[in-house]
C-alpha cells in the first residue's frame, strides 16, 4: 500500500474515533449521566487530530477542522453551563 493510501486509513480511523468519541458524548447528555469522561475523551481524541493537521501531518479539509473545533466549542459551552448549576 502506498504511503498516501496509508496516510488516508489513519485519518480516518482518527476522524472515526474522534466522532464515536461525540456520539458517545452526546448519547450520556442525552440520558442526562455524567458527561465529563466523555467529553474529556472527545477533546482529547479531537485535539490530537486537530494537533496533527496544523502540523501538515494529516490533512483536513477547511470544514472538517471547523466542525471539529465547533463541536469543541459546544462540549465547552456545556460543561461551563452544568458546572453553573
Amino acid at each position: 500500500m502506498s504511503a498516501k493510501l496509508q496516510e488516508i486509513d489513519t485519518v480516518t480511523e482518527q476522524l472515526k474515533s474522534v466522532q464515536r468519541a461525540l456520539d458517545f458524548f452526546k448519547e450520556k447528555q442525552s440520558k442526562r449521566e455524567s458527561v465529563s469522561e466523555a467529553a474529556v475523551e472527545f477533546v482529547e481524541k479531537a485535539s490530537l487530530v486537530l494537533d496533527r493537521a496544523e502540523r501538515s501531518e494529516i490533512e483536513l479539509t477547511d470544514d472538517q477542522k471547523r466542525r471539529i473545533r465547533n463541536n469543541l466549542l459546544k462540549i465547552r459551552n456545556s460543561l461551563v453551563k452544568n458546572q453553573l448549576k
